[in-house]
């Protein structure tokens, strides 16, 4: 099976570079690379690509300003950026392939058996859809995070999540509704993706939302008491920390 590519990047430095890279992939044939959104736009429309290489910055605009201008998105997306915390983030949370530049030929490779295994287009466009959310705002409220799980993908709001606990490799999320979702995630790659929103790791093994802990009880390290009605220990090394965290509000 072959997938038609388009490349929208404005460096010509690094077109070449993928270009080069993608050589190696005959089943991958970049049919056309545009430098702007303008032209962008109009190749989405000329070639109908199955896949899409976008780097984030098109001075003056950027790849999510095209996205936006798009009535639909019926191609996966591999974004490329210079930035390593630009957005990032929010392409974790909404579980969205990112490349960082100069793109590096395995980092390329585990991207594209990601774009083979992918159920459908119409999945890869709820995902968008979640990143351009939030991309689109701060509070923690309105930002959705994409769980991985055995059948699929889970997206529960931000705020709706209590507290994370370790299993291992695994992590399991629990929520104010009382779920217990289970995702393919270690404990440190979670704390990564919520580092924006009022989450604090008190514990190797826990990760809590700090707008629900009802009681601190003080010891050694201490416990605290969750609005679910867990008590959790805070590590001794943890606690000064999660102390200072705790009188900000």
């Amino acid at each position: 099976m072959t997938y038609r590519v388009l490349i929208i990047e404005d460096e010509v430095h690094q077109q070449e570079l993928l270009v080069s890279h993608l050589q190696a992939f005959p089943e991958f044939n970049v049919m056309d690379i545009a430098s702007n959104i303008n032209d962008g736009k109009v190749l989405l429309e000329k070639h109908a690509p199955d896949l899409v290489f976008m780097d984030v910055m098109l001075p003056p605009h950027t790849s999510f300003d095209l996205l936006n201008s798009l009535s639909s998105i019926p191609f996966e997306i591999i974004f490329t950026t210079s930035f390593e915390e630009y957005a990032v983030r929010a392409f974790r949370l909404s579980a969205i392939d990112y490349l960082l530049k100069p793109v590096d030929k395995e980092q390329l490779v585990s991207a594209l058996e990601k774009f083979k295994q992918k159920k459908s287009v119409s999945d890869s466009a709820i995902h968008i859809k979640n990143l351009l959310t939030n991309l689109n705002v701060s509070q923690a409220n309105l930002a959705k995070v994409a769980l991985p799980t055995l059948t699929g993908f889970i997206f529960v709001p931000v705020k709706d999540i209590v507290r994370c606990e370790s299993d291992n490799t695994y992590t399991t999320f629990f929520t104010l509704d009382k779920r217990k979702i289970i995702v393919s995630k270690t404990l440190k790659e979670c704390e990564q993706m919520l580092a924006d929103y009022h989450f604090f790791r008190i514990h190797n093994s826990h990760l809590i939302n700090m707008d629900y802990v009802t009681e601190y009880l003080k010891g050694e390290g201490g416990v605290i008491k969750m609005t679910d009605g867990s008590h959790l220990d805070v590590s001794r090394r943890r606690k000064d920390e999660f102390l200072r965290q705790l009188k900000k509000g």
